[in-house]
């Protein structure tokens, strides 16, 4: 049994189960003690210093990670959704222009550019040079078809992450879920029985798809094995899925896990196509799809598929089909190629 397999089900399920008001923290501009938890602390403190904008973009998962920092402060502001769940031990946690202070069993949510600050053992006031402090969390970044778990230990104000605990969980169901749970925590009139219902559904769905072997390890994304896809058929749902983000083979690539050298002569190998090849396939079957199934306009269409407009749209289609999208559409027995 993974030790996130035991954290989900021994901890993070039965927690969530219960009444989220007394655990759920929500980080924001201005932090009110009446909305807090009766046993969570707050102390304001300010960021000293700069704030930058990160030239150096940090990615993982094909998105960005941090949005700024404050080098003084030794602070960055996150561009993801994240959450954590203290498992143990008692952590002083900044976030913003506060300082939060709780113990194990408590979620702190942090939407999107949410300055924080490396979190520390909470020494209750002790000065004891000899005294051992303790405490650990879970992260959980939400990204655009993914979310990020990783478990964070602190003893004594040093900081050690466990890699075989760091894994990358892509169910498109539980993502979602995520993003609702998201969601509803920034309605101006969030519902915390709903908000607790979907914190349940989301960690049951992260516990199956570790029970089931489905997240990816980092412990296994290593030079020497890199991952590969499972078929040519995981790839052009991945491209089909992803043709509004205007898709290069880097990164699908790195989607994949794999170099972009690696993913050429991959495709190249399994298909008997080029990544460009393969791409107008996905592009001209699903647009075919969208003209016969759906109601959008042609440049709804376009969209979707990742093109500028809809004149480009229209040219690539009747280079590639022979007829414009608007005649196909009235008259579909032209299709050759099916969606795939």
């Amino acid at each position: 049994m993974s030790l996130l397999f035991s954290i989900f089900n021994q901890k993070l399920i039965p927690w969530a189960g219960e009444d989220l008001n007394r655990r759920l923290i929500v980080a924001q501009t201005v932090i009110k003690k009446s909305a807090l938890p009766s046993d969570v602390k707050i102390t304001p403190a300010k960021i000293p210093g700069k704030r930058v904008i990160m030239r150096n973009k940090r990615f993982h998962a094909g998105q960005r990670i941090y949005y700024a920092s404050w080098p003084e402060a030794k602070m960055h502001e996150l561009d993801v959704t994240s959450l954590i769940c203290i498992l143990n031990g008692v952590i002083d946690f900044q976030a913003g222009k506060y300082i939060i202070t709780c113990d194990a069993g408590h979620f702190i949510f942090l939407p999107p550019r949410t300055p924080i600050n490396k979190f520390a053992a909470h020494s209750f006031g002790e000065t004891q040079k000899d005294k051992i402090y303790s405490c650990s969390l879970l992260q959980m970044n939400l990204y655009r078809d993914s979310i990020h778990c990783m478990i964070h230990n602190c003893r004594n104000e040093k900081i050690t992450g466990d890699p075989t605990a760091n894994c990358l969980i892509r169910h498109p169901q539980t993502v979602q879920t995520f993003r609702l749970f998201a969601d509803e925590l920034s309605h101006p009139k969030s519902n915390p029985v709903l908000s607790g219902h979907l914190l349940s559904a989301l960690f049951l769905g992260m516990s199956r798809e570790i029970a089931d072997g489905h997240q990816l390890s980092s412990a296994m994304q290593t030079p020497d094995h890199p991952s590969v896809p499972k078929s040519v058929q995981d790839i052009r749902d991945y491209i089909r899925t992803h043709l509004h983000d205007g898709l290069t083979i880097e990164k699908v690539a790195r989607a994949m896990y794999i170099s972009p050298s690696q993913f050429t002569h991959y495709i190249r190998d399994v298909s008997g196509q080029s990544f460009v090849e393969m791409l107008t396939e996905c592009r001209v079957s699903e647009a075919k799809f969208l003209l016969q199934e759906s109601q959008w306009s042609v440049i709804t269409i376009a969209e979707q598929l990742g093109f500028k407009s809809a004149t480009y749209f229209g040219a690539f289609f009747r280079r590639h089909v022979g007829v414009s999208p608007g005649f196909y559409r009235k008259n579909p027995e032209t299709s050759k190629i099916q969606r795939k």
